[in-house]
């Protein structure tokens, strides 16, 4: 069974015609799966973005293959695939999002773009052994990691907010619920940002919890302070 894999593997790595087609078709294959997980989130890039990154990459390695194979071109043969790894970098900025409560949104989807290129270029190389634990690792970084990084960030000694707050007695509050509880505050910034209620201001505040807790109960702490009227973390 074992060798039987292998010999597969080593079929895949020739230059002929079923050799090219299976790279291809497992590219959109393998990309498309990536690319309905982004889905689930919204992303801005889903199936039909990942499926055509990971194709177009593969494609641009068989090119390259292809031109030193047949027409007697010399040269770096991975030099189409260094400018698709740079070049996906523009198509991943388009996904990066910062709206306008200063949420960063798409950095996984941008790093997700990149690395699926990256295995494109590996199936299109030949080398779908390294593609397909690739395949697998970003599914494992993208779903079974998130709930580590989750925890992660929903736990952090530094938390950063969002506040809409009274001009009068809000800040004043806010004040006194850090030294209450000896959090310092290491950053605050009024923002020229309209809030909800006409009377009151917007800043960006961030401040130290000394050690880890839980940002959900921080949050309804702040929110029970007279003159805060709309909170939200920034992550």
């Amino acid at each position: 069974m074992y060798e039987a894999i292998v010999d597969v593997f080593k079929y895949l790595e020739e230059f002929n015609m079923a050799s090219i087609t299976i790279r291809l078709v497992l590219a959109v294959f393998l990309g498309g799966i990536i690319g309905m997980e982004r889905a689930t989130k919204r992303s801005a890039a889903g199936l039909r973005t990942f499926a055509l990154v990971s194709l177009g990459s593969c494609l641009a390695m068989i090119t390259n293959q292809y031109l030193l194979i047949h027409s007697g071109i010399t040269g770096d043969p991975s030099r189409m695939a260094a400018q698709v790894i740079s070049g996906i970098g523009f198509l991943g900025v388009g996904t990066i999002i910062v709206t306008g409560r200063n949420h960063i949104k798409g950095l996984t989807t941008a790093a997700t773009l990149w690395t699926t290129a990256t295995m494109g270029i590996a199936i299109g190389a030949g080398f779908i052994y390294g593609a397909l634990v690739t395949f697998i690792l970003i599914m494992v970084s993208v779903r079974l990691l998130l709930f580590l990084s989750k925890r992660q960030e929903d736990f952090n000694r530094i938390i950063t907010m969002f506040i809409e707050i009274d001009k009068e007695k809000g800040f004043d509050g806010l004040m006194n619920y850090l030294n209450d509880n000896d959090y310092p505050l290491l950053f605050i910034e009024k923002k020229k940002q309209k809030a909800l209620l006409d009377k009151d201001f917007v800043v960006i505040a961030e401040f130290d919890l000394k050690k880890r807790k839980s940002h959900q109960e921080i949050l309804e702490e702040v929110r029970h302070i007279e003159g805060v009227h709309y909170v939200e973390e920034i992550k």
